[in-house]
């Protein structure tokens, strides 16, 4: 008997034989005859078999896209090699970023014209480059937010001076940080890498121009405190329409953030909004899309074994070539491999890291052989990672609590059952006894990679944890590591790589979630003592560079002019989940933490307002 498979194009879906040799193929050629756009922007064509779509899962992974010609410019094809090698901008996200000034096929016509001339000069490439091309973020314009008010007494609860005029003063910074997709990019997108929004968002800052999804969370934590409700409802919109546009968020908007995500906390974006505003009818608009999130991890995410009581979760990705925005690193990082197969393997893995949110670090890297530590040998998707699965596990958990709002019985039970199955899984497969925490399970060697990550951490905060667990040994753990002896905060990982995801640096988001994990475990000394720290450092940091936050910190200098490093880029000043986690913490203990000016700083042997002083004088 036949097995029929069924692709959807557009509106229209038809069926094709799974025993018919042909069928792979016909799959292609549709998908490239039948290019469906909305608004400019190619929509993804879904495919679906037995066993719940998992027949094609492996060749196509769901959701095949066709091809638009923006794409041959900005995530692959020959302009693209030839601008990145040339080493025309230090920065390769700077190119993919530039809009075109003419449409992408006059461009690529003009480009197969003058490849056919012959090889090409430095100074020819530049000049086609600035012809064809717009300088980037010219695509996207401040807004000032209809919610925001500059007199709000948001932050009036927060006893210390200091701290309470520090948090007015990045209350002010968020228009600094919100754009809006010009109207022009919205009536000729194909001219644009950006995917345009409905709405306007915060961005990051620094080299960071659009809208990156995991960062949304910790900022409309922010926005939340900051009780600009508004505009976290307009950046949960925009989410949403990605949802529906692409089966996924991005770990941007760009096109060429199309083959992955980022952690997906969508749902906690959702959930925090509503705690807050009470908005039913909200959460019952955003639920289906919640729903088709989770079936993008549950159907592309998923690895079991046998003896499993469950599945659990992983970073995969799919890559046909290095990052556009990372090129000549990832060219260099595969300059060892001669098999294409295998350049795509690393490349993969390396996006995959990218996925994870924690790019790089060297969490994800082999730790023995010639390119032990190195991205060179990024092996991502070997490990099944402790914080991917305690998100997913706080997804069911807060779409059940939004089931529950609406009385959506069936919807509640569905949710409590994928919980209760995933965190026994995980407790079989992540849990170590001995250590009594939570570690990545390696799927190459067998056991569990008993290195400390700040990530460990994350399923206290899920509230994934099991029957008898305890959370006091949980903080013996830390305090043998030697993890809580730093006066800035949680380092990322006791790994010194030289990576910006590993010591000594420490990032808002990981530190917000082990806080309120420590909470959810009556954690609340060693949970307050690490907001005190991380506090304290931003808030030094900000003093002594005039003004500034940044998006990670050394948390072991005590020098407060001596700033994080690491990584493929410069350290970025603006810092939207930075400052949405400081005004949230400041929220949360603004009763309890007070700033205390006699704190030592090693690089002048005296204290904070000499070095104050001097970074001051030197702005």
């Amino acid at each position: 008997m036949a097995t029929w498979v069924s692709i959807r194009l557009g509106g229209a879906r038809r069926l094709f034989k799974r025993d018919e040799p042909s069928t792979s193929a016909a799959l292609f050629l549709i998908s490239r005859r039948s290019l469906h756009y909305h608004k400019g922007q190619p929509i993804y064509t879904s495919v679906t078999g037995p066993c719940g779509g998992s027949l094609f899962s492996k060749l196509f992974l769901i959701k095949m896209r066709t091809r638009a010609p923006v794409f041959d410019i900005y995530c692959g094809g020959s302009l693209l090699a030839a601008v990145q090698n040339s080493k025309m901008f230090d920065d390769c996200k700077h190119f993919v970023d530039m809009p075109l000034k003419l449409d992408a096929e006059a461009t690529l016509a003009n480009w197969d014209t003058l490849q056919a001339q012959g090889p090409l000069s430095d100074e020819a490439l530049r000049a086609f480059v600035a012809t064809h091309f717009d300088a980037p973020g010219c695509e996207l314009e401040e807004h000032k937010p209809l919610d925001f008010d500059a007199d709000s007494t948001a932050y009036a609860g927060v006893h210390d001076e200091q701290y309470r005029d520090w948090a007015t003063k990045l209350h002010k910074k968020w228009p600094t940080l919100t754009r809006r997709v010009k109207d022009l990019v919205h009536s000729d997108p194909a001219r644009y890498s950006l995917i345009a929004l409905p709405h306007p968002f915060i961005v990051p800052g620094g080299r960071f121009r659009e809208l990156y999804y995991w960062d949304s969370f910790f900022t409309i934590k922010g926005l939340i405190a900051s009780k600009m409700f508004a505009t976290a409802k307009g950046m949960i919109h925009n989410m949403q329409f990605l949802v529906e546009q692409y089966g996924f968020v991005p770990n941007g908007n760009r096109i060429y953030y199309l083959n992955r995500s980022q952690p997906p906390v969508l749902a906690w974006c959702v959930h925090a909004y509503c705690q807050a505003t009470r908005d039913a009818e909200f959460a019952a608009q955003l639920l289906p899309t919640l729903w088709k999130e989770m079936a993008f991890f549950e159907n592309n995410r998923v690895y079991k074994e046998e003896h499993w009581v469950g599945h659990l979760f992983r970073f995969v990705v799919s890559a046909d070539g290095p990052r556009p925005e990372s090129y000549r690193e990832d060219v260099e990082s595969a300059h060892h491999l001669t098999e294409e197969s295998d350049k795509r393997r690393l490349w993969g893995d390396i996006a995959a890291a990218a996925e994870s949110g924690r790019d790089f670090s060297a969490r994800w890297f082999e730790s023995s052989g010639p390119h032990a530590g190195k991205m060179s040998s990024t092996r991502t998707s070997q490990l099944i990672p402790v914080e991917l699965n305690a998100i997913m596990y706080a997804n069911y958990r807060m779409m059940g609590e939004l089931c529950d709002i609406l009385s959506d019985i069936d919807g509640s039970k569905r949710c409590a059952h994928a919980a209760d199955r995933l965190k026994q899984t995980i407790k079989q497969v992540l849990w170590n006894e001995e250590n009594g925490c939570w570690f990545d399970f390696d799927l190459s060697t067998r056991e569990h990679s008993r290195l400390f990550n700040d990530t460990n951490l994350f399923p206290m905060f899920a509230e994934c944890v099991h029957d008898g667990f305890d959370g006091a040994r949980l903080c013996s753990y830390l305090k043998d590591t030697g993890v809580l002896g730093y006066p800035g905060g949680l380092p990322s990982s006791m790994t010194p790589s030289g990576q910006q995801w590993d010591f000594p640096n420490a990032w808002a988001p990981t530190t917000w979630i082990a806080i309120q994990g420590l909470r959810a475990c009556h954690q609340y000394e060693m949970a307050q003592n690490i907001a005190d720290k991380w506090i304290r450092k931003n808030f030094n940091m900000w003093r002594s560079s005039g003004g500034k936050m940044f998006e990670k910190y050394n948390v072991v200098s005590p020098c407060y002019k001596v700033g994080a490093g690491g990584g493929e880029y410069d350290v970025q000043e603006g810092f939207g989940w930075t400052n949405g986690v400081v005004l949230d913490l400041l929220i949360t203990y603004g009763d309890t933490l007070f700033w205390t000016p006699g704190d030592e700083c090693e690089c002048c042997g005296g204290h904070i307002q000499a070095c104050a002083a001097e970074g001051q004088t030197g702005q």
